[in-house]
């Protein structure tokens, strides 16, 4: 998958951020001043001593909030002050929580910033509880006071979203001593995925195995990322088999996270009287349960495309036994093709020309001014993100860039990232500046689209096309079926746990090995999935995100009808840079794919992948039929 981030859906303030803060526990010294492609942190705050004044400020401000406890109904000017400084306090303790998980990220070993997160971690908590009376007073007061007092200060029109939600969330918010309560518990939650985080990227003794060619490759998270995609089969099958071995040696482990993960989760319906967690966890984003199940139904209706497609993939690699083992290596041998990284960068700009000069201009923007960490370097946090959460800064973007046709697509599906935060943050108030996980992946989906219709219309050779193409079929393959997989086994363990069965190691490899053969065709014949593969729920830390990974498949859908829209007028493109790029959370997530061009509520866009998915095979099979 492209991403590896963590977009926490919306609680109070400080619980949100404690969460965020407690989620990557890793750590790293700041970054090198004079590194091009390196970060410049110093936009954030120019040393750490400035963090340090930044953080005990926000204790400080807090405090002032206190005199406003029972009064925010007394007058609008109460209202509007108090959520004035809310929102004061919230844009400096997210600048405060970039600047520390960021620095942790560019070197995992250090442990300089795993302490400034732990203290950013006790003090959100702290301050959470200082501010969990808000919510409950606002909600407290009713509707029709609040459009009273909007009429008499139209300084609280920012806040309009907020009251909305609140009122919608009305029966699930709680009295002020509870919310209290509630706010202090999250010191406990996001361990299980700090655990794993940890153990996986620091403490399992991977093995080292010697390639075919004599290399000796550790075979870690990064070093199995990387021999996966190998031409070598054998060296494909002997990683497979040292991966999921140090997995299956540390499945107990990594069962307990996530069961730790799942209870937080369920006890969170419990408190708040949500009939299941996915009911809580897509209200909260006010998008219907409904989609999530239609994606998980619409895919299953459609295992037949991607049967065919892993057929077509045997067919291409010339195996008559196709294995998991031979899902990632390219359909077509090493093209003669320059993805340096500079090169890179004029290749996805010249993509994203549909898109008009502002756009164009505001991602060079990004690119010459140190906004990504471009190279791996040891220690560095693996796969790629984009981090907006410093409102009055700018967007961040941290890539592992290799040489190659996959890292250009990822640059090119990050800079959607980039680029949705910083036309949301530039467009709308604070308060609206940050979209919805619904919508957090259509924008980089959609540059993923132009970038590969991009790249196919310069294709010179049948070659190259085949390259372009396969590597299309694989984006729906890993974003489409794998996420939707990845979905439907995340809703059956969350309902495991509802209906009172344990998390253990052999009930989630169960879960997943049956879901891994439903997928890929083991009962069919089209590919054979071996038990060891079981454990490989081990290896997803996008299990611990609350039913995120369902939105990497609905975004890559919405993204294919968008692109479309995109290249066919300039009145398409409007609609789509001002009613989904500016619109933050404005507007609910569904509503705002809807105003821009994309209904997902209904089962065309679905249907319309899965056909395009099917043209995109007829031209390969055209192709090797002529050849």
């Amino acid at each position: 998958m492209k991403h590896d981030k963590v977009r926490p859906r919306r609680r109070a303030l400080f619980a949100t951020l404690v969460a965020a803060a407690l989620v990557l526990t890793l750590s790293t010294p700041l970054l090198a001043a004079n590194d091009a492609d390196r970060w410049n942190l110093t936009e954030l705050y120019p040393s750490v001593d400035a963090w340090e004044a930044a953080r005990a400020q926000v204790t400080k401000d807090i405090e002032q909030l206190t005199p406003y406890r029972g009064k925010l109904g007394k007058s609008a000017a109460n209202l509007k002050a108090a959520l004035d400084l809310n929102s004061s306090i919230s844009r400096e303790a997210r600048r405060l929580w970039s600047y520390a998980s960021m620095s942790s990220d560019l070197d995992t070993r250090e442990s300089g910033p795993m302490g400034m997160k732990q203290v950013l971690g006790a003090q959100f908590a702290e301050l959470g509880a200082k501010t969990a009376w808000i919510d409950p007073e606002v909600s407290a007061m009713g509707q029709k006071k609040v459009q009273n007092f909007m009429k008499q200060d139209k300084g609280l029109a920012i806040y309009a979203r907020y009251f909305e939600k609140l009122d919608k969330q009305k029966a699930h918010i709680l009295d002020a001593k509870s919310e209290k309560l509630l706010a202090q518990t999250a010191l406990l939650t996001g361990d299980g995925n700090t655990i794993g985080t940890i153990l996986r990227n620091a403490e399992i003794p991977w093995k080292t195995i010697t390639l075919a060619n004599g290399e000796d490759v550790l075979i870690d998270v990064a070093g199995y990322s990387k021999v996966r995609t190998s031409s070598n089969r054998l060296d494909r099958i002997k990683a497979y088999d040292a991966f999921f071995s140090e997995l299956k040696a540390f499945e107990g482990t990594l069962a307990t996270t996530l069961g730790n993960t799942v209870k937080s989760h369920l006890f969170n319906i419990k408190v708040r009287d949500y009939p299941t967690t996915l009911d809580a966890a897509l209200e909260s984003e006010e998008v219907d349960t409904s989609v999530y199940r239609m994606l998980i139904q619409e895919m299953n209706k459609s295992l037949p495309t991607l049967h065919r497609y892993l057929r077509l993939r045997a067919r291409m690699l010339g195996v008559s036994d196709l294995g998991y083992h031979d899902l990632y290596p390219p359909l077509v041998g090493e093209i003669d093709a320059d993805y340096s990284w500079e090169q890179t960068k004029e290749l996805v700009l010249g993509a994203f020309a549909p898109m008009g000069e502002e756009y164009v201009s505001l991602l060079r923007e990004a690119v010459d001014n140190r906004w990504i960490d471009v190279f791996p370097a040891k220690g560095k946090r693996s796969g790629a993100y984009v981090n907006g959460s410093a409102y009055d800064v700018h967007p961040y973007m941290l890539l592992n860039h290799q040489d190659n046709y996959e890292s250009a697509s990822t640059f090119a599906h990050e800079s959607g990232h980039l680029m949705h935060s910083r036309l949301s943050s530039q467009a709308q108030p604070y308060p609206t500046a940050f979209y919805e996980t619904f919508v957090a992946e259509v924008t980089s989906t959609t540059n993923e689209w132009l970038f590969f219709k991009y790249m196919l219309d310069r294709a010179e050779t049948d070659k190259e096309r085949l390259a372009i193409l396969g590597s299309f079929l694989e984006s729906v393959r890993t974003t489409v079926f794998r996420q939707t997989m990845f979905a439907e086994f995340e809703l059956a363990m969350h309902e495991m746990v509802e209906a009172g069965r344990p998390i253990t190691a052999d009930s989630l490899d169960e879960l997943y090995l049956g879901l891994l053969k439903k997928y890929h065709g083991h009962d069919e014949g089209v590919m054979k999935i071996d038990d060891l593969y079981a454990v490989e729920w081990a290896f997803i830390p996008h299990f611990h995100y609350n039913y995120y990974v369902y939105t990497y498949a609905t975004s890559f859908i919405a993204g294919t009808a968008f692109v479309d829209q995109i290249r066919g007028s300039e009145e398409g493109r409007d609609r789509y840079m001002n009613k989904l790029l500016r619109a933050g959370s404005s507007k609910p997530p569904v509503q705002i794919l809807k105003d821009a061009g994309v209904d997902m509520t209904t089962p065309a866009p679905f249907q319309a992948t899965v056909k395009a998915m099917n043209a995109v095979m007829d031209q390969i099979e055209e192709i090797l039929d002529r050849q």
